[in-house]
This record gives structure tokens, sequence and C-alpha cells, in this order.
């Protein structure tokens, strides 16, 4: 069975429900995943990256030069690619700071969040994209 951002997301708010930092740091890291996931499905003309994935498709994202092909509003998709980076950012520090930085509640649920009103961006850019 084929896994979709959808249900990663879903993940996110199953871990962010656990009220545990364990859940918090899960939910921040499921949250980006999901946001990633999702741009994959919506670009349409994305190169393949042999490595650095991640910073190579924000570079994409967020550069008119590159993303020329892709039919969506290049302004609103360099936002959505300065989101993606925040979200990256935040679950770099949730997977890898485990000692260092304590993650809250709050902060899961603002990824949590996040993540929601990306998918909702994309929908509205796809949307106008067929209008």
């Amino acid at each position: 069975m084929a896994v979709t951002s959808n249900d990663v997301l879903q993940v996110a708010g199953e871990c962010l429900n656990q009220k545990c930092e364990g859940g918090y740091r899960s939910c921040i890291s499921r949250s980006y995943y999901a946001m990633f996931h999702h741009t994959l499905s919506c670009l349409q003309h994305v190169p393949h990256f042999s490595s650095n994935h991640h910073a190579n498709l924000i570079g994409y994202m967020t550069n008119k030069s590159e993303n020329k092909l892709e039919p969506f509003d290049q302004q609103k998709l360099k936002i959505l690619g300065y989101s993606l980076r925040q979200q990256r950012d935040a679950r770099n520090e949730s997977d890898y700071e485990l000692t260092d930085v304590t993650v809250s509640e709050d902060m899961a649920k603002l990824s949590f969040s996040t993540a929601q009103m990306y998918f909702n961006k994309w929908d509205e850019l796809k949307t106008s994209k067929a209008s």
C-alpha cells in the first residue's frame, strides 16, 4: 500500500497527541517530511538530484531560473520554499539536538499547523493554476 503525504501528516498529529517530548520531536520531523513529500507530488518539473535532495529541492523552489517550467506563480512558489526551509531547520534541530534543545508542545503545534497551512497553500496554488 502506498503512503501519501497526507498519511505522513496524520502520523505527525498522532505524535503530537502523545504529549511527551519524544512525540513532539517526532511531530516536527513528520510534519516536515509530509511537506517535503507533498511538494514533490505537486511540482511537475523537479530535476533528479543525486545528492542533497532536501536543500536542492528548496533551492529549486526559491530560484526563478530553476523553476521556470513550473506552472505556478513563482513568487508563491518561493514563499513555499522558504516555509519548507524553516521547517527543515526545525526538523534538523528536533532530530539532532537531543541534549541541547528542549522541544515543547507549542513548538510541535506550530510545526503541525504550519504543515497544514502549507498543504492548503499548495491546494490554492494548484487551483489558481487550473483557472
